[in-house]
């Protein structure tokens, strides 16, 4: 029995040693990593599809929708805080400077304080025209908003120590607490100020509970990385128009279109993005190593490797528009306008690869190339979504999306090279 064990044990590291000298991977590292990143993901996938069925058969579509447009609304806010700063300390992290958390958390949310003031700014605007829903509901994001980031930098330690199974356990809890407010608020009122709160209240808890464990029981060294703010400013320049553009199409949907049509749009993009969520492990995965390995190195194989990754997409995509249908009768019965839409909007799935160009890039601090990726491709977007969601409603703000990924595909993968070259001369001039 024990010679068969080992044989089999001899079998597998053989098949896997063929793997990592054929695609040149640390295929041990992507597994092992792998594996808990997808339990993560799955699990928070999960959380999110029962909220989801719970607001489809518990909430009116007026309601989803305008709570689906606040939400928009406050991760539109936080364009104004430091949103690259989890990047910032995960790198720091990953070279040692643990001590960088504590310090990130009251940075994070002290430098959150000018998302209160543009909040209350605009909840007096709206108050005095006499929309008490908006200035209400602004005022709750003024109130909580500035703690939410801070909520969320318990996964860039875990990234940071590429302690996946820490981040997936955690991440599970992250999701599932403020869901089970979410939950126990929507049974029993339908007021979409009620359920904001419930779900900025629920996440900030769930955040600060991860913080204290982390250190407390897992006690971080002091040593603080004295490049953190620096980048973190860095990072959340680039991100300021990024962070928008990933929520304008909500908004530009709820002003065009309505309440009603938002909650259409919300479900029918709701599945894909669980998938793309899944499949967004792979660039945690990579940062850490990243880091570690040298630009050349990474450059080597990195266009075989993503080419790849697309062509798995593609299956993906296709699976995913077959099954569609099946899933919004069981799942959403009361949504079956919004099938097609979801089919359609499974193409955007295709080229979610364009992030990892960006985090090689994140990883070796290519500063220039990172601005210039998070102007245009923001500003494209912004503009395309506005353009045909104004022209041609739902079916232009699905098709705004799809070019706009692909768009961030070339853009992206043009920097890479032109970073590649710019190293290389550096390197070049410097021998």
């Amino acid at each position: 029995m024990e010679s068969s064990d080992r044989s089999l044990s001899e079998r597998t590291d053989a098949a896997v040693n063929f793997l990592e000298r054929a695609t040149k991977t640390d295929v041990r590292y992507l597994f092992k990593g792998g594996f808990w990143l997808a339990l993560d993901e799955i699990g928070g996938g999960i959380v999110a599809l029962l909220l989801s069925i719970a607001f489809a058969h518990y909430l009116p579509k007026d309601v989803y929708g305008t709570y689906r447009y606040f939400v928009a609304l406050y991760w539109t806010l936080t364009a104004f805080t430091m949103t690259g700063l989890p990047t910032a300390v995960s790198r720091a992290v990953a070279k040692g400077h643990e001590g960088t958390f504590r310090s990130a958390l009251l940075f994070s949310i002290r430098w959150a304080l000018p998302l209160s003031a543009f909040a209350l700014c605009a909840s007096a605007y709206y108050l005095f025209h006499g929309n008490a829903s908006l200035g209400l509901g602004l005022i709750i994001i003024a109130g909580i908003g500035p703690f939410m980031q801070a909520a969320y930098m318990w996964g860039s330690y875990f990234i940071g120590k590429k302690q996946f199974r820490s981040l997936a356990f955690s991440g599970i809890f992250f999701f599932v607490f403020p869901a089970i407010i979410l939950f126990a608020t929507m049974y029993v009122v339908k007021n979409p100020l009620v359920l904001l709160a419930s779900y900025l209240g629920g996440t900030v808890v769930a955040g600060f509970i991860l913080a204290l464990f982390i250190t407390i029981r897992l006690r971080p060294n002091p040593s603080t990385d004295p490049e953190f703010k620096e980048l973190g400013w860095h990072f959340s320049a680039m991100n300021l128009l990024s962070t928008i553009s990933q929520q304008v199409d909500k908004l530009v949907v709820f002003h065009y279109l309505g309440a009603v049509e938002l909650a259409v749009y919300s479900l029918a993009t709701a599945l894909p993005e669980q998938v793309k969520n899944t499949l967004g492990g792979v660039t945690t995965l990579a940062l850490p190593k990243f880091v570690e390995r040298p630009f050349a190195d990474i450059r080597k194989n990195f266009w075989n490797r993503l080419w790849s990754y697309t062509g798995l997409l593609v299956l993906i995509a296709l699976a995913y528009i077959i099954i569609a249908p099946f899933a919004f009768d069981i799942l959403f019965p009361a949504y079956h306008e919004a099938i097609w839409f979801s089919q359609l909007y499974a193409l955007s799935l295709i080229p979610i690869g364009n992030a990892l160009p960006l985090t090689v890039l994140q990883a070796h601090k290519a500063n220039r190339e990172l601005y210039i990726a998070n102007i245009i491709s923001p500003v494209f977007q912004i503009g395309i979504l506005i353009f045909l969601t104004a022209g041609y409603g739902l079916v232009g703000t699905v098709m705004a999306r799809i070019v706009a990924r692909v768009f961030n595909f070339a853009i992206n993968g043009i920097l890479l090279e032109v970073y590649g070259k710019r190293e290389g001369f550096a390197r070049t001039a410097s021998s």
